[in-house]
């Protein structure tokens, strides 16, 4: 209820607490001192985490300027006494060993560090973007809207959000709509975006509770090693089947550093084993105003598009090619405002009663639609997101198929059963990668096992699995389905010392592997 004479208007308020001025400087917003922290700025050397200034909370910044009109609007103090130029040691908490679970990712959030109004109540621009989070008192509701003609409304497992986007159906699927009951999604699922600041995850409550993705912060910037928490929700959510993408949180100011942020990238996603075949949602780029001591955030989409250039060119170069661009509208809209970028957007984060970014380039998207999500399993608030289809696609669930290897065989073994990884991995094998997707459905793989080398076939020839029982092997069942309307091609090679067959969508494994002596028997066949 009060803001500073000494905040320009120009002042982007990133913060309850906090604005950075057009020079990079962050003030608090109500004494108008410069904030010098290193666990809110960094130094020049090291990047503060960027939810640090939130305690975890998510929002998406506004213009000085409209808070203070909100303030005086609301009977505050618009024009508080300046503050000398004097720095004051701002205190707020860090990232604990069990941080405070206010809120997911930066990558996910509405500029999680770069936030809204400070205001007792969450108020709408002339956009209809939120400004802000919502108020303390403010929660994402459960409360059903009224059906319409074009969909009906149902009881979702994650809620709605404060200012009227709702859960209901349409096309007999899930969907997400506005709070003029404009459709945003079909075929929509909701998901979460999580950090260490959620703290130790409960993911099983998580899954019971209806939650249908996440989104993993797997760091921020470059060098700055792993969240807290993402190797362990990454295994999580993995043994559960959670489907998961990953999301990393930029510092970037021109190419070189978009270059060493995909690089860093590509070594963590590397170090926690995740192959591009294990996701399930894109790995996002997270672009939002930052606040780093001696650096200046970029403010042009030139600069912009280089970063974005490179950090793709590091992140494809090592296979992971489902990339995406994660903000929120108002920066879409002016320093990432490029044909180039919105090409890579599918993810936005707009807490208010419509999503005023229009420009998705593919049919799959998401809106994280409110910072003030509950579910069971997480103490505190979460981002809540719905992703889905613009258009209804008829494209088949697909689980993943792991590959493990033992070291002392020799030999490599294919399982969807993550629990059956983990408890390999346990014996000395060695888990490599998700080897490829499976359908729920169509062709079945039966699998096969030799009780006197320890050695496994994978078959979709029923007479082979029938003749190879007959000769002692053990059938174990279908291990998966082949589905129809693959895209990717699985490669299928065979070991003649040892009789092993070994199956993979990487072409340049195919290749190597061949020319250490392997048969190259071709495309296996196709997966998702």
């Amino acid at each position: 209820d009060q803001v500073s004479a000494a905040i320009p208007d120009d002042a982007t308020v990133v913060s309850e607490d906090h604005a950075v001025t057009a020079d990079g400087e962050l003030k608090n917003i109500t004494t108008g001192e410069t904030v010098t922290d290193p666990a809110l700025v960094g130094t020049q050397d090291s990047q503060p985490d960027p939810l640090a200034k939130t305690d975890g909370e998510s929002f998406i910044p506004v213009q000085a300027d409209e808070v203070k009109q909100k303030v005086a609007a609301n009977g505050g103090d618009a024009n508080a006494g300046a503050a000398d130029a004097q720095t004051a040691p701002d205190t707020p908490d860090t990232q604990p060993e069990q941080p405070r679970p206010n809120d997911s990712s930066d990558s996910e959030q509405p500029n999680q560090s770069d936030s809204s109004a400070p205001s007792d109540s969450a108020s709408t621009s002339d956009s209809g973007e939120a400004i802000g989070n919502a108020s303390d008192s403010a929660t994402a509701t459960n409360g059903a809207a009224k059906a319409t003609t074009k969909g009906s409304v149902r009881l979702a497992a994650l809620q709605n959000n404060e200012y009227g986007a709702h859960w209901g159906s349409y096309n007999g699927t899930a969907a997400f709509f506005d709070a003029s009951n404009n459709l945003f999604v079909q075929q929509a699922k909701g998901v979460i975006d999580v950090s260490a600041w959620q703290g130790n995850i409960n993911w099983q409550a998580v899954k019971n509770s209806g939650v249908e993705g996440a989104i993993i912060r797997i760091g921020y910037g470059w060098d700055n090693g792993f969240d807290k928490q993402a190797l362990r929700n990454i295994s999580e959510c993995r043994r559960l089947g959670i489907p998961f993408g990953i999301y990393l949180y930029s510092y970037a100011y021109d190419a070189n550093t978009g270059a060493a942020e995909g690089s860093s990238l590509v070594n963590l996603l590397q170090k926690a084993g995740v192959s591009s075949s294990d996701l399930g949602y894109p790995v996002y780029y997270d672009l939002e105003r930052w606040t780093w001591t001696g650096h200046e955030v970029p403010n042009d989409p030139g600069t912009y598009d280089g970063i974005v250039n490179a950090w793709y060119g590091r992140l494809q170069s090592a296979g992971y090619n489902n990339l995406a661009v994660y903000s929120y509208t108002s920066y879409l809209n002016t320093a990432l405002n490029s044909g180039n970028i919105h090409s890579k957007t599918r993810w936005v984060a707009q807490y208010g009663s419509s999503m005023g970014y229009t420009a998705f380039p593919t049919n799959d998207r998401g809106w994280q639609y409110t910072s003030r999500g509950s579910v069971s399993g997480i103490s505190g608030t979460v981002d809540l997101n719905a992703f889905g289809n613009q258009t209804a696609t008829s494209s088949a669930p697909s689980v993943p198929v792991y590959r493990v290897y033992n070291p002392n065989s020799g030999l490599h073994h294919y399982t969807m059963n993550y629990n059956e990884v983990i408890m390999l991995v346990g014996k000395g094998w060695r888990y490599e990668k998700t080897a490829f997707r499976a359908g729920q459905s169509g062709i079945p793989v039966y699998r096969v096992y030799n009780p006197n080398d320890g050695n496994h076939l994978f078959t979709m020839n029923s007479y082979e699995r029938d003749n190879l029982a007959r000769l002692g092997w053990h059938d174990e069942g279908v291990s998966w389905y082949v589905p129809s309307g693959g895209s990717i091609n699985v490669y299928r090679l065979y070991n003649p010392n040892n009789g092993e067959h070994v199956f993979t969508t990487e072409y340049g494994e195919y290749v190597l592997v061949g020319r250490a002596g392997w048969h190259q028997e071709g495309v296996a066949w196709t997966s998702l």
